[in-house]
C-alpha cells in the first residue's frame, strides 16, 4: 500500500524505475553464473571462516521445527529471534574454540559420549531427571530417554547430539586452562596487601558538580584537540548504529468502529444465552481466548450493569456494556454456597528462637487456661501472639472461605463446631483457634467474552492517508520537524539504535521501522510504516560505524569532558602549593572530609566520592605528608597522610593464595572464549537479512 501511494504521487519516475531494475534483474542473473549455481550470500566472518546465509537458516529452520514438532511450541517471532541468537553464537564458538581444542589433541570417543548421558559420569543436566528409589540417576531410564528421542525426534536429537558433544569438547579446553593457572606466593602477597592494608588520612575536596558546566566555556578549538586526543581510546570506540527521528501518527478507534462492535457484541449475546459449552464458546469468541469462571465482585461496574448481573439468573447473560476501552458480554454461570469461618487465635511462633517443644508447651498451657475462662483470650493475645496482623483486633480473623488459610488453620476453622478451641500447628508455629461462628455464603459466578475497541481496515486507511500525504510533502529532516510541529504530532528521537536491537522506544512491533532504518541513507524519509496501532514516518539523521567515533556523535559527551578538565585546572590551580586543608577548602568552597583505616583496595573515598586511582595516589603518601592536587573522575583533592598501618611481612598467605586461585579459574571458561573470540575478529551482518 504505501510504495503504491509513492509511486502514484510520482508516476512520471514509472518506466524509467521498470525499465532499469528489467535491466539489473538480468545482468544479476548473469553475474551470478550465467544460470550457474548462486553463490550463498555471507552473513559474518569469524577469523577469516565466513558464515553464510544458507547454512544459519539451516539450522535456525530446524531447531524452531523442533520446538514445534518436537515440543508442541508455536513459532512465535519472539522465538525464532532467540533461536537465531543462539545458533549465531554456537557457530561463532565453534569457529573460534574448535581449532584450539584440536590443537590440544582433545576427542570424544563414543564410549566417553554414552558415560557422560547414561554411565557413570552423567552430566548435571541430566543427573536430576531420571531417578530411581535410591534418588540416584537411573541409567536404565536415561539410556531409554536418549533412544526415544532418536526414534520420535529425530531433529531435536541432531541439535541435542552436537550441543552435548561439543560443550564437553570446550569443557575439556577450559578444564585445561583452569588447571594451568597458578598463584605464586607475591601474587597473593599483593592479595593481602590489598585488603589489610591501611591508611588514615584527611583530604579537602571540590566536587566538579558543585559548579554550573555554563561558567566554563568550550571553544570549537578546545573541543577538537579534546576529540583528537580521545577518539580512539576503548572506552569512546563505538558500535555500528544509526540515529533517526520518527513521527507518530496514532490509528484510534473512530465511534463507527465502537458502534459496529457494540453491534458484534450484541449478535453474539443470544449465541452466548443459548450456548450448550460455555469454554468452547468464550474461547472461540474472546479476544483474551481464555475460559476462566470466577467470582463477580459487587461494584465492579458501572452502577446499571451491577445491578443487572447482580440480579441475573443462572445462565443469563449481561452485555454487550463498555469498560474502559472493551466490550463485555457476561454470563452468570452458577450460584455457589461458600462456606465461611470466624475464629480468633494465638500464635505461638516456631520461626523465632524458641523451639518447638517449649512453644507446643506453652500452647497446651494456655489452652487449659482458655477452656477454663474464654474471657481472658483478649489478654493473651495481647500478651503471647505473634501474628501482627491480628493483635490489634483481638486475634480475630473477620469472615473467610477455605481457600484463604493454610490447610491445618483451614480445618480448626471448619472441621470443628462453633465455640470449640484447639491447638493446630503449621509452618508459622502453633495456633490456638476459638471457632466464633460458621455460615454459608451465596457466591455469583461468571464467565465473560471480551473484544477491546480496535481500529478498524477503513480506519487504518484513512491514517495511512494523512501519513502518506505528510511524508510526501515534509522531504527533509527540518521541513519533518517544522511540519510536525505545526500539525501538533510527536515526534521522537532515537540516537543510538544499534543493528542488532529488536526494539525501538515508544513503539508497539516496530519490525518494519527497525528495517528501513537498516536500509536508509542518511536524509532520508520513509513512507509511511506500521508498527503496533501506529503509522510511523522516520528521517534517518546518522549513520554511525563501528570503531572511532565522529565528532558530532560524542560532542556532547566530549563537551563535558572538556568541561571538566577545565575545571579541573581551575581546581588545581588555587590548590597549588597550599597545605592547610581548611584553607584550602574554604578558598574553592570544597570540603574535608576524614578517612580511618580506609583499606588499600578500597574504591571509594568517605563522602561519595568513587576514585579508586586518587586513593592509590593517596596511599603512596608517607606518614605526615600532603600530595599535591590530585584529579579524579568525581573532583580534585588534596589529602594528608595521618598514619599507614602495613600487614605483617610472617603473616600467612596461604588463603588468599587459595581464593585468588578460585576467582581467577571461575573466570576462565568465559575467559577463555572472549579472548579467543576478541583476537579473531567477528563480522556480523545479520542486521543486513533480518
Amino acid at each position: 500500500m504505501a510504495v503504491i501511494g509513492k509511486i502514484r504521487e510520482r508516476s512520471g519516475l514509472l518506466v524509467g524505475i521498470v525499465l532499469v531494475s528489467l535491466f539489473l534483474f538480468v545482468l544479476g542473473d548473469w553475474l551470478a553464473g550465467r544460470g550457474g549455481r548462486r553463490q550463498d550470500n555471507v552473513l559474518g566472518e569469524v577469523a577469516g571462516d565466513e558464515i553464510g546465509v544458507a547454512e544459519y537458516e539451516r539450522r535456525v529452520n530446524d531447531e524452531v521445527e523442533s520446538y514445534r514438532n518436537d515440543f508442541g511450541q508455536q513459532a512465535t517471532q519472539q522465538l525464532t529471534d532467540q533461536v537465531r541468537n543462539t545458533v549465531w553464537n554456537e557457530m561463532v564458538k565453534s569457529i573460534v574454540m574448535m581449532p584450539q581444542v584440536k590443537d590440544a589433541g582433545f576427542a570424544l570417543t563414543q564410549g566417553e559420549y554414552n558415560d557422560i548421558r547414561f554411565g557413570d559420569n552423567i552430566l548435571p543436566e541430566f543427573r536430576g531427571q531420571f531417578q530411581g528409589p535410591d534418588g540416584q540417576p537411573d541409567r536404565a531410564q536415561l539410556k531409554d530417554y536418549f533412544e526415544r528421542v532418536k526414534l520420535n525426534a529425530p531433529m531435536y536429537h541432531e541439535i541435542q547430539s552436537r550441543r552435548i558433544q561439543e560443550n564437553r569438547l570446550y569443557a575439556k579446553y577450559t578444564t585445561l586452562v583452569k588447571k594451568s593457572v597458578f598463584v605464586n606466593k607475591a601474587q597473593a602477597r599483593q592479595e593481602l596487601i590489598g585488603k589489610e592494608r591501611k591508611a588514615t588520612f584527611s583530604f579537602a575536596a571540590k566536587r566538579y558538580d558543585s559548579e554550573p558546566d555554563s561558567l566554563y566555556a568550550v571553544s570549537d578549538q578546545d573541543l577538537r584537540r579534546y576529540y583528537e586526543e580521545h577518539k580512539n581510546d576503548a572506552k569512546n570506540k563505538q558500535k555500528a548504529a544509526r540515529a533517526f527521528d520518527y513521527v507518530l501518527f496514532p490509528v484510534k478507534a473512530s465511534q463507527a468502529d465502537r458502534d459496529a462492535l457494540r453491534s458484534e457484541m450484541g449478535e453474539l449475546r443470544e449465541d452466548f444465552t443459548a450456548a450448550g459449552n460455555d469454554s468452547v464458546f468464550v474461547v472461540g469468541n474472546s479476544s483474551s481466548r481464555t475460559y476462566s469462571v470466577v467470582p463477580y465482585t459487587e461494584g465492579s461496574t458501572d452502577a446499571m450493569n451491577d445491578s443487572l448481573i447482580r440480579n441475573a439468573a443462572v445462565g443469563e447473560v449481561v452485555g454487550p456494556y463498555l469498560e474502559g476501552d472493551t466490550w463485555k458480554l457476561v454470563k452468570v454461570k452458577e450460584l455457589a454456597d461458600v462456606p465461611e469461618a470466624r475464629v480468633r487465635h494465638i500464635l505461638l511462633s516456631t520461626q523465632k528462637e524458641k523451639g518447638e517443644e517449649e512453644q507446643k508447651r506453652r500452647a497446651d498451657s494456655l489452652l487449659t487456661v482458655l477452656k477454663k475462662d474464654r474471657s481472658k483470650f483478649p489478654d493473651l493475645v495481647t500478651k503471647f501472639s505473634d501474628d501482627p496482623g491480628s493483635v490489634g483486633n483481638g486475634g480475630v480473623y473477620e469472615w473467610f472461605d477455605k481457600k484463604q488459610m493454610v490447610p491445618e488453620f483451614t480445618a480448626a476453622s471448619f472441621d470443628e463446631k462453633v465455640g470449640a478451641i484447639t491447638i493446630c500447628k503449621t509452618s508459622y508455629g502453633f495456633h490456638i483457634v476459638e471457632v466464633l461462628g460458621q455460615r454459608t455464603r451465596q457466591e455469583r459466578r461468571i464467565v465473560t467474552v471480551d473484544r477491546p475497541v480496535k481500529p478498524s481496515g477503513k480506519t487504518f486507511d484513512a491514517m495511512y492517508k494523512v501519513a502518506n500525504e505528510f511524508s510526501l510533502t515534509h522531504k527533509n529532516l527540518d521541513e519533518v520537524k517544522k511540519g510536525a510541529e505545526e500539525q501538533g504530532l510527536q515526534m521522537s528521537n532515537v540516537d543510538d539504535f544499534r543493528l542488532d536491537s529488536k526494539f525501538v522506544q515508544g513503539l508497539q512491533e516496530p519490525a518494519a521501522v527497525i528495517t528501513w532504518v537498516k536500509r536508509a541513507e542518511v536524509g532520508d524519509v520513509s513512507e509511511p510504516l506500521q508498527a503496533g496501532e501506529n503509522y510511523v514516518v522516520a528521517v534517518l539523521r546518522a549513520i554511525k560505524e563501528e570503531g572511532a567515533p565522529e565528532l558530532e556523535d560524542v560532542r556532547e559527551a566530549f563537551t563535558k569532558e572538556v568541561v571538566k578538565q577545565k575545571k579541573a585546572e581551575a581546581y588545581m590551580a588555587k590548590m597549588e602549593g597550599k597545605t592547610d586543608l581548611n584553607a584550602i577548602a574554604t578558598e574553592v568552597g570544597g570540603r574535608v572530609e576524614n578517612a580511618t583505616d580506609l583499606s588499600y583496595n578500597s574504591f571509594n573515598l568517605p563522602g561519595g566520592y568513587s576514585e579508586f586511582e586518587v586513593v592509590g595516589k593517596i596511599f603512596a603518601l608517607q606518614s605526615g605528608d600532603t600530595s599535591v592536587p590530585l584529579k579524579g573522575e568525581t573532583g580534585v583533592y588534596v589529602a594528608s597522610m595521618t598514619s599507614v598501618t602495613e600487614p605483617s611481612p610472617e603473616a600467612d598467605v596461604e588463603s588468599d593464595r587459595t581464593s585468588l586461585r578460585s576467582r581467577v579459574q571461575s573466570r576462565a571458561e568465559n575467559g577463555v572464549f572472549n579472548a579467543l573470540r576478541d583476537a579473531a575478529g567477528v563480522v556480523d551482518n545479520r542486521y543486513l537479512y533480518y
